[in-house]
């Protein structure tokens, strides 16, 4: 191990947390984890930034002293959030208050309508921005610049500038200075691709879409000029440092968005692993709160009817386009679990080949996707309205409620491999929670016939938080000034394990299964 650290902010949807990483080995040394920070003002909903900041100063005041020699500052950004900033760096939505709109937040019809109009079909938006024109709220994030046009002008007159969330992080840790962080952070790469309708992804990075040049808040609020996220903005002033207990001279980078940031570690290490791939497309499988199945190397080749399927455009770091399909696995899951516990047995874990079998076999218990309200008109059916067939007994047995909802959640997993990537020689390597869970491992690798790998550290231990490595070896390649893919990743000692898909009669019976599933997701 060194002296220095690399701290990772890290925004998301559920909890927001503070990574410590050992600059040289990269190995985690430090974790502090609290719920994301929300609340409600007038009707809308807000991300509680402020809050969320403060907590991050918090959390690095409570590190130990061995971690206190910070060498960079790496933030992680949740999907499409961002804020309006003011002439006086201060965010402006509620002034004194410290709020940025979330990006969950719906808008009213009027809106979806005037950005159907500015943005044309949905086949032909999605052919240029590899973005769902029908998108709620900010996941298009081009509608969130017409909503403060439109139902917000008030808000809009104090802006001066509009900072995308790793922007507003790094600004903050550069002494509050959210103006220059916005002027440095540029169109960063994969803000400008994710979800956002913003860049014509046939085109060079920092594109702007045909819709974009219509949305005037769009062309004045957001830099015109590209930069990347594994540049520095510039370093924390000496006071904030020792406020906040930080040795050293600190570099700030403004960061990139989770889902990207988490393919670096797999760029970075499958292809050493694997000599014979290089170059070849492996499909990435991030399990989270979002399941997101991303195609990273080779090229990318987005279906024509993608958008009917949550099949959108991402990117790496450098802007090159990666063919992303998406699932609130994460949400549905969670939402079963709570079900679960409130009116049955709850949840027992298992990954014992013959329980599924018998849970496959023996009875008629299927969860349809999208339980979770707030992911209906998302994932590989988007119409379907999630619930649970055969009630009694999957509150009556806490083995058959966990194994209904893995199964579910690996078959809509599935389902958007299939459509990413129709050659079944492409691999798949599991990331982020589902890495860990052996149950849901073995069902993908069934499902999708196809080679399946989890990461493991020098340690044995599953590599789950790639998004976070992924930001460390941003900031790395910061203080080098060097492009991420050359930062040193063998003091992880990764090793890629393939995954035993399920055999035999088990194998049988999930096939059988899935085609009963499928005829219950189609009737709705």
């Amino acid at each position: 191990m060194g002296d220095k650290t690399i701290l990772v902010p890290v925004d998301g949807a559920s909890n927001i947390k503070l990574e410590g990483l050992d600059y040289e080995t990269l190995a985690t040394v430090h974790s502090s984890v609290t719920d994301s920070p929300k609340v409600e003002r007038d009707g809308l909903k807000y991300n509680e930034t402020g809050a969320e900041f403060r907590w991050f100063e918090e959390a690095m005041r409570g590190m130990g002293e061995g971690l206190r020699e910070a060498a960079v500052v790496a933030p992680v950004a949740r999907g499409a959030s961002g804020g309006l900033v003011g002439a006086d760096n201060s965010l402006v939505e509620v002034p004194g208050e410290g709020l940025t709109l979330a990006y969950t937040q719906g808008y009213p019809a009027r809106v979806d309508e005037r950005f159907a109009e500015i943005a044309g079909s949905r086949e032909a938006f999605f052919e240029e921005t590899g973005s769902i024109r029908d998108f709620p709220g900010s996941l298009t994030l081009l509608k969130r610049f017409l909503f403060e046009e439109m139902e917000r002008p008030e808000v809009l007159a104090r802006a001066a500038g509009f900072a995308h969330y790793g922007a507003l992080m790094g600004g903050h840790f550069i002494g509050g200075d959210y103006l220059a962080a916005i002027r440095l952070a540029g169109n960063e790469h994969s803000y400008w691709m994710c979800h956002s309708g913003t860049r014509d992804v046939r085109a060079k990075a920092g594109t702007p879409s045909r819709a974009a040049k219509r949305v005037g808040a769009f062309g004045r609020l957001v830099p015109d000029a590209t930069s990347v996220c594994y540049r520095a903005l510039g370093q924390m002033p000496e006071g904030q440092a020792k406020r906040l207990g930080l040795r050293g001279r600190t570099l700030v980078i403004a960061g990139g968005h989770d889902t990207c940031l988490s393919h670096i570690p797999v760029l970075s290490t499958f292809y050493q692993a694997f000599p014979g791939m290089a170059g070849k497309p492996v499909l990435q499988v991030e399990a989270g709160t979002w399941a997101m199945i991303a195609q990273v190397g080779g090229t990318a080749k987005v279906p024509g009817d993608g958008f009917t399927r949550d099949i959108i455009i991402q990117g790496t770091v450098d802007g090159e386009p990666v063919t992303t399909g998406r699932y609130g696995s994460g949400a549905d899951f969670s939402c079963l679990k709570k079900l679960a516990q409130e009116k049955g047995k709850g949840f027992k874990r298992t990954a014992d080949p013959a329980a599924i079998g018998r849970f496959l076999s023996g009875g008629e218990v299927f969860v349809l996707p999208n339980v979770e309200p707030s992911l209906h008109k998302t994932g590989p059916f988007p119409d379907v309205k999630g619930r649970v067939i055969g009630e009694a007994a999957f509150f009556a047995d806490a083995e058959v409620a966990f194994l209904a909802t893995n199964v579910m959640t690996a078959l809509a997993v599935a389902q958007q491999v299939d459509a990413i990537a129709q050659d079944a020689s492409v691999p798949v390597v599991l990331t982020a929670g589902g890495s860990k869970d052996p149950c849901f491992a073995a069902l993908v690798a069934t499902l999708t016939g196809r080679e399946t790998y989890a990461m493991f550290d020098k340690d044995g231990q599953p590599v789950s938080e790639t998004t976070t490595l992924g930001a460390a070896i941003c900031g790395k390649a910061a203080c080098l000034g060097i492009h991420p893919y050359e930062v040193d990743t063998s003091p992880l000692g990764v090793r890629y394990k393939r995954v035993d898909a399920l055999a035999g009669e088990v194998a049988r019976a999930l096939n059988g299964y899935r085609a009963k599933w499928l005829a219950r997701v189609m009737e709705g």
